[in-house]
């Protein structure tokens, strides 16, 4: 894959952190992009430099100012880049980037469609992700939410977003008593559909490798290597 491509990602992730749309805290400090979701989670306060800044001051005191934890993520070769020094590597993202669309096996009685409303999605992603599916998040049509369901009850979810001229696939999640029968991928694969509709760019994710498995044989490939940094 080429460099181009692996920045067109970087800036598509950039993309996400302006939540203007949706109410959401976020801003542009020194160039860069940041937002905070109001989770107590490193990465629920952060920034995506799209390079290296020679100053993270600035960033680092409007990311600091949210009272939480907090980090920056960037590209696995820019870790070592002067401005990054005060901080350390907390979580390291595979990304992939779909390639050769595979469809998924049929789950029997398994319906996908939009949620009726956030308390649906939320059913399964959990209560405490609220500030990500806004009733003024799905009404976006920056998103695609998507739930599973049998017999009328949710059992999985998934979303799709655009991001910059990319889109993203994001939030599969399955009820731990459903899982192993094929769900995930099923949504995997209508979420990769949902993100097709959203761009005619590429479609791309972040996963980690178990369910990296699932997404190379629904036609992912990975590309590059997101870290995600935290102060020391």
């Amino acid at each position: 894959m080429t460099a181009a491509l692996r920045a067109r990602l970087t800036r598509g992730e950039a993309a996400m952190a302006d939540l203007a749309e949706v109410g959401g805290d976020s801003a542009t400090v020194a160039g860069i992009a940041c937002a905070s979701y109001g989770i107590d989670q490193p990465w629920a306060t952060w920034a995506r430099p799209v390079t290296p800044p020679d100053d993270l001051t600035p960033v680092a005191d409007w990311l600091a100012g949210h009272g939480g934890p907090w980090s920056v993520k960037v590209s696995a070769a820019d870790t070592a880049a002067p401005a990054y020094r005060g901080l350390s590597e907390w979580l390291v993202l595979p990304v992939y980037a779909l390639a050769d669309p595979v469809g998924a096996a049929p789950v029997p009685g398994l319906s996908i469609g939009a949620p009726r409303d956030p308390v649906e999605f939320l059913a399964v992603y959990g209560a405490q992700l609220a500030p990500l599916a806004t009733a003024r998040h799905l009404a976006s049509p920056r998103y695609r939410f998507l739930v599973g369901r049998i017999d009328g009850e949710p059992v999985g979810c998934a979303l799709a977003q655009r991001a910059g001229d990319t889109a993203y696939v994001s939030a599969v999640t399955v009820r731990p008593e459903y899982r192993r029968r094929g769900i995930g991928a099923a949504l995997s694969v209508a979420a990769t559909v949902a993100a097709t509709g959203l761009t005619d760019g590429p479609v791309w994710l972040h996963a980690e490798d178990g369910p990296a498995r699932i997404y190379r044989r629904l036609g992912y490939q990975r590309v590059d290597t997101h870290v995600v940094l935290t102060p020391r």
